[in-house]
């Protein structure tokens, strides 16, 4: 008798579903050794980040730059080493730490008259108030590098000139000096 053609397709059936389970216990086979495989080359490693936040600056103007009583056709120096007259400037942030100084100086003050001309801009930086410890001179109309003391301080003192003319008009004139510190 001739097989029948439904008994042939069982068998066919059933030989297909036996290969894919061969088939899919090798694949699993092969997926389970390559995985171990894969374990047995990784490696990994940490590592720290960090950050440490430092004093930040604070920069204090302390005393006006006071020419006081000027006279028409008379010069008035005020030099930075004057504790009394010169402008000062107090700076505190982190001990022993580089720092640039740059300054805005007014070209002139103005009052009542003709604005009055500023001139002959000087600077002195000191670690401490008295000028004592480690006083540099300096032009404080450029870029300046300095360096903060062991106790995270800094004074600056601001001299300057100014000669009235002859027919400049009484009164008070003004000006602002300005000093940016950054890290």
């Amino acid at each position: 008798m001739a097989p029948h053609k439904l008994d042939y397709q069982f068998d066919t059936v059933r030989l297909d579903a036996m290969r894919n389970s061969k088939l899919s216990l090798a694949v699993l086979a092969l997926m389970a050794s390559g995985a171990a495989a894969v374990q047995a080359q990784s490696n990994t490693a940490n590592i720290q980040a960090s950050a440490t936040v430092q004093s930040p600056i604070n920069v204090v103007g302390f005393q006006p730059l006071a020419f006081g009583n000027v006279f028409p056709g008379v010069l008035k120096l005020i030099n930075p080493s004057d504790l009394t007259n010169a402008g000062r400037f107090d700076v505190t942030g982190q001990a022993g730490t580089g720092v640039t100084l740059s300054f805005t100086l007014p070209g002139t003050l103005t009052g009542p008259g003709v604005p009055l001309a500023v001139t002959s801009y000087q600077a002195i930086r000191a670690d401490d108030a008295g000028q004592t410890a480690n006083t540099v001179l300096f032009s404080p109309g450029a870029s300046n590098a300095a360096t903060l003391s062991g106790a995270g301080a800094l004074h600056v003192w601001v001299g300057a000139s100014v000669t009235p003319p002859t027919n400049q008009a009484a009164g008070l004139y003004t000006g602002t000096i300005t000093m940016t510190v950054v890290y």
